[in-house]
């Protein structure tokens, strides 16, 4: 009796991925490489990237690593540059990096402290967005996911300016959706709730904050990266073909309340 294998969802496709070698990047890399991407993996830290890298090829995956900043104009050209030269196309593009900034009440932010966290997460959005666009009007068919937050739906406390930045990720994403979709562009983004990443490692493990933030959503309990990573995979497929401009808020319910 003849068995088959189910079809892998990114057969074939070429997957660039910033932030992809921590937390939600990192889990969304190595996802997408099991479906069949070849994954272009984008960040600042070249260790992490190597070892993201590395862990993929053992599982028979492929991928890139490529160091670049999203908030340097130039290192994004770059990054376009040497994957177009290797892989010849991207098909995707994941916008995962980014930073959550320390917890302040607003009269407590500089302009040096706001500067960074609308760089990091909007204006670096933005660049790597308009990097990739001449590629994907080339041929007429592109997938751009932006990773926003909870925190661009409601207000979280003491988060301003990160809130700012990712409520300018949800309105940014659906303007370039209305703009190329009848080019054949694609754009959505994720809204994730607290994922147990790095980046939320210190603040979580403040004594009694871990055990409060969940007991906040009704599922009453804190996403993995994993969980981010299978809500991008979605919007990332042909599984999501008419699905453009949309945010998917994956919070464990937190903002139905």
């Amino acid at each position: 009796m003849m068995s088959f294998s189910p079809k892998k969802k990114l057969e074939n496709k070429v997957a660039l991925i910033t932030g992809g070698g921590s937390g939600i990047g990192r889990s969304t890399a190595k996802l997408f490489a099991r479906e069949g991407a070849t994954v272009i993996i984008m960040g600042r830290g070249k260790t992490r990237l190597t070892r993201v890298s590395r862990d993929i090829l053992k599982s028979g995956g492929k991928a890139l690593p490529v160091k670049g900043d999203v908030t340097d104009e130039q290192s994004v050209r770059q990054v376009i540059e040497v994957s177009l030269k290797e892989l010849k196309k991207i098909d995707i593009l994941v916008n995962s990096a980014g930073v959550a900034g320390e917890p302040l009440q607003v009269h407590e932010i500089t302009d040096a402290m706001w500067a960074e966290l609308i760089e990091s997460n909007l204006t670096g959005t933005f660049r790597m967005i308009r990097a990739v666009l001449p590629c994907f009007l080339k041929k007429r068919k592109g997938t751009i996911v932006n990773l926003a937050s909870i925190g661009g739906l409601v207000g979280l406390k003491n988060m301003a300016a990160y809130n700012a930045a990712k409520a300018g990720v949800i309105a940014l994403t659906k303007s370039v959706a209305v703009e190329y979709g009848h080019l054949g562009i694609r754009c959505n983004c994720i809204c994730p709730g607290t994922v147990k990443t790095s980046m939320t490692r210190d603040y979580l493990n403040y004594p009694g904050r871990y055990e409060r933030i969940s007991f906040t959503n009704p599922l009453k309990r804190i996403s993995r990266p994993d969980e981010i990573a299978r809500g991008i995979l979605y919007l990332s497929s042909e599984e999501s073909a008419f699905v453009t401009g949309t945010t998917l808020t994956i919070d464990g319910g937190y903002t139905a309340q």
